[in-house]
């Protein structure tokens, strides 16, 4: 099931959500060239991977060893890319009973994985992921918090099979609505490469080793 589409049409329908939702940037001053704003590269090439022993999960990154990656602080793997004003969260969670992805999103609530800041939804699907998780997956943006404030956007994902779940939440922002191309552009990557190129180990194969260093090799 699906709301409103995806990939092509989520630039239409993400413009017409910042429209709605926060005033248009100033123009830039005659004589002077707007700096563009920074998007993943539109490379077709597999994207570097890096793969955490501790959660059992591989994870492409574009760019590779651009973005900042803590996976041994906190229970959730975290990575920043600087560039972009990109974030990813990535947690694997254990349950006491079985799960789908409404008790998945309702676990990284409670445990405070993702954002409680009101979200205006811009694509919104049910899918099977992972071969076998029951998987929600929502782009959505957060209303700027007042005037001339950056612009955030979010792909999030909360899947569950037996009692496991998996949860996920890149967010990027952009400087004001004239960047909103940029937005939009980061969004669909995210969920079409990003996200849809995670990749969990099968269940059981979880370590409890402490995390090795990052660890990048080249997607297929």
């Amino acid at each position: 099931m699906t709301t409103g589409g995806c990939g092509r049409c989520l630039v239409l329908l993400c413009g017409a959500a910042l429209s709605c939702a926060a005033p248009a940037s100033p123009p830039a001053s005659p004589g002077f060239a707007r700096a563009p704003t920074p998007s993943f590269p539109d490379d077709p090439a597999p994207l570097p991977r890096y793969h955490s022993k501790r959660l059992a999960l591989w994870l492409p990154l574009p760019g590779g060893p651009g973005w900042r990656i803590d996976d041994h602080s906190r229970p959730e793997l975290e990575a920043i890319h600087l560039p972009t004003r990109s974030r990813i969260v990535v947690a694997v969670l254990r349950a006491d009973a079985v799960v789908g992805r409404s008790q998945c999103e309702e676990l990284a609530v409670a445990a405070k994985l993702v954002s409680d800041r009101p979200l205006q939804t811009v694509d919104d699907e049910v899918a099977t992921t992972q071969r076998t998780f029951d998987t929600r997956i929502r782009v959505a943006l957060a209303s700027p918090e007042h005037e001339g404030a950056p612009l955030v956007g979010h792909v999030l994902a909360f899947g569950g099979y037996l009692r496991k779940c998996y949860v996920f939440d890149f967010s990027t922002e952009v400087a004001g609505l004239a960047d909103e191309p940029a937005l939009s552009s980061r969004l669909a990557y995210a969920r079409t490469r990003i996200l849809g190129g995670l990749e969990l180990d099968a269940i059981g194969a979880s370590s409890r080793l402490a995390p090795a260093d990052p660890e990048l090799g080249v997607g297929r």
